[in-house]
């Protein structure tokens, strides 16, 4: 992208930080995209910027501070390390223009008015328009979706339409510090990897889905990049593998096609890994073109094995309709990877062990299981209430009565451990022959060893972890009156 900044900067020194120590589902190889596409808006607007990572850098945000930095903007999307992100927020002194936002920020714009002191404004929703306005100086009290301190009180403006996902934005690369690579355990692997968002929302209404909703409930309809904005992006990313974010990236197949058809035209060679749903089974045509563009993974929402189940999700298919679909996906050279939710309302542990032979059957390679979480504007905690015996727990995690949170973690490694045996794994190597996603090798041999290190250490200590939570429960029933 060009550079668009204006020759009469507003702010001297901008700083954005994403304000985390932990990695996210140990995936956090991947970068803080959504500050990504804030700093880039921001960049028009400042003499001077930096974009750190707290994931990837020793220090705090005060070592990033300078005595010119008059923008400091936090990206909040995640509700953990909150004594840390507390302490990065407050560390910045005030006098400097503080925002943030992000999807917690968005969820409960209150508190962070109402605990900081320091924070002038949070973004709720989308952040790029309402950023730009900001730095633009537009009166705060016509920027929709912003709320802001003024008189005392916190004020929050209507919220901001959900518009185009736009062609001519996308993260400025050239801002980062470090390169992300493939992580594993904590070892780098030796695989560069970026992402790229292509579309924003999702047309489909699956009841323990709140992604395809904004922060504050508003369904959001999928909108979608030009095909030749999406590959102009891809050209110019140096990394050799490639996640989309899209919630949905097959949604529209002929959209699809054309950029699987800008792709070979330009000789973009990468791999890349979208999400997408069964449907797709319907174009083989263009799962043919996907494969020799370079797509190398299809991840797919399966959820369950269970009509019952799917009905009530509104998966939009059944079980026969699932076969069906495998019917042409598993002749694809593409790794095929499902999704499953284990702890569904109404699903027994027998059903939910069904899970790894039904997957075998379809012919996936591999498999990810999660647990039912109620999530705002799911809709779960209504179920729930008119479900007897199941219940949320703190963190939205759902259990019942015949089937502990404890136990749902034990099934989980019982069914991965079916799944994943000797020869599933020599098939997932059969594959990655024949769609050359074994290529990746010679990056990663000499990191071998590392990895097998981290590996071992970090098995080690989820062992010692499970060993002092037994102890801890061993004491607690051993107590005087404790419950039989």
């Amino acid at each position: 992208m060009t550079d668009k900044r204006t020759s009469a900067a507003r702010f001297e020194h901008a700083l954005c930080v994403y304000p985390y120590r932990r990695e996210l589902n140990e995936a956090g190889f991947f970068p803080p995209l959504g500050l990504e596409f804030i700093a880039t808006v921001v960049r028009q607007h400042a003499a001077s910027l930096d974009l750190v990572d707290l994931r990837k850098e020793p220090g705090c945000t005060r070592d990033f501070l300078r005595p010119q930095t008059d923008l400091v903007c936090f990206s909040i999307n995640w509700d953990r390390d909150r004594e840390f992100l507390a302490e990065q927020i407050r560390s910045v002194p005030p006098g400097i223009f503080t925002v943030v936002g992000g999807r917690n920020a968005t969820e409960c714009p209150d508190r962070w008015l109402e605990e900081f002191s320091n924070v002038d404004a949070v973004v709720r929703g989308d952040g790029e328009e309402a950023t730009d306005e900001l730095c633009r100086g537009a009166a705060m009290d016509r920027i929709a979706g912003l709320s802001f301190r003024a008189g005392g009180k916190i004020h929050h403006n209507p919220n901001r339409t959900l518009d185009e996902a736009p062609d001519d934005l996308w993260p400025d690369r050239g801002l980062r510090r470090q390169e992300y690579a493939v992580e594993i355990k904590g070892a780098r692997a030796g695989i560069r990897i970026d992402a790229v968002a292509t579309s924003r929302g999702c047309p489909f209404n699956c009841t323990f889905c709140s992604f395809n909703r904004n922060p504050w409930g508003e369904k959001r309809k999928w909108t979608a990049r030009s095909p030749e904005s999406v590959v102009d992006e891809l050209a110019e990313v140096e990394a050799k593998l490639v996640g989309f974010t899209d919630d949905l990236f097959t949604y529209d197949m002929d959209r699809v096609e054309r950029i699987c058809d800008l792709l070979i035209e330009r000789g973009i060679r990468k791999r890349y890994f979208v999400n997408a749903r069964l449907e797709v089974a319907r174009r083989p045509d263009v799962l043919r073109k996907m494969e020799r563009a370079g797509f190398s993974m299809l991840m797919l929402g399966i959820e369950s094995v269970n009509d019952k189940t799917l009905k009530s999700m509104r998966k939009g298919f059944n079980v026969d309709l699932i076969r069906k679909y495998f019917d042409v996906l598993r002749h694809s050279r593409m790794f095929l990877h499902g999704y499953f939710i284990l702890g569904c309302i109404g699903e027994s542990v027998d059903d939910m062990l069904r899970i790894a032979p039904f997957a075998r059957e379809l012919g996936l390679d591999t498999i990810a299981l999660s647990t039912l979480r109620s999530s705002p504007y799911s809709g779960l905690d209504e179920l729930v209430a008119a479900s007897p015996g199941y219940h949320i727990a703190p963190n939205g995690k759902i259990y019942s009565d015949h089937c502990s949170a404890g136990e749902l973690r034990q099934l989980r490694r019982r069914i991965y451990r079916e799944f994943y045996t000797t020869a599933q794994l020599a098939k997932v190597v059969r594959k990655g022959l024949l769609n050359d996603a074994l290529s990746f090798v010679p990056d990663i041999l000499p990191h071998v060893p590392r990895i097998a290190v981290a590996s071992i250490g970090h098995a080690w200590m989820k062992h010692k972890r499970r060993v002092r939570k037994r102890r801890k429960r061993q004491a607690a029933a051993a107590r005087p009156g404790a419950a039989v």
